[in-house]
C-alpha cells in the first residue's frame, strides 16, 4: 500500500514537471516565432509551434493517465454486469409501473 501512495505521488510530480516544462518550452518557442520578421516564416513557425505544443501536451495528458491506469491497476477490472430487468433499447416510459 505505501508503495502505490509512493508511486501515485512521484507520478504526479513528474507529470506536473513534464506540463510545466513543455508549457516554457512552447512559450519560449512562441516567442521566438513571433519575433522572426519574415512574415511567411513566421506564419509557419506559429503554425508548427501550435501542432507541435498541441502534440506535446497531449502527450502529457496521456503519460499522465496512463501511469495514474498502472498504478492504481484499474486496467484490467471487468465491467459490471447489466440489470437483468433492464431492456436494452426501445423507448423509456416517464411511468415505471408500465414496463
Amino acid at each position: 500500500m505505501i508503495g502505490k501512495i509512493f508511486a501515485g505521488v512521484v507520478a504526479v510530480v513528474c507529470a506536473a514537471a513534464l506540463t510545466l516544462a513543455t508549457m516554457i518550452a512552447l512559450v519560449q518557442g512562441t516567442i521566438a516565432a513571433v519575433s522572426l520578421v519574415n512574415l511567411p516564416l513566421r506564419i509557419l513557425a506559429v503554425a508548427a509551434d501550435l501542432l507541435f505544443g498541441t502534440v506535446l501536451l497531449l502527450g502529457c495528458i496521456y503519460l499522465a493517465t496512463h501511469l495514474a491506469v498502472r498504478i492504481l491497476g484499474v486496467g484490467n477490472a471487468e465491467f459490471p454486469p447489466l440489470p437483468e430487468s433492464a431492456p436494452l433499447g426501445g423507448p423509456r416510459h416517464a411511468n415505471p409501473s408500465k414496463n
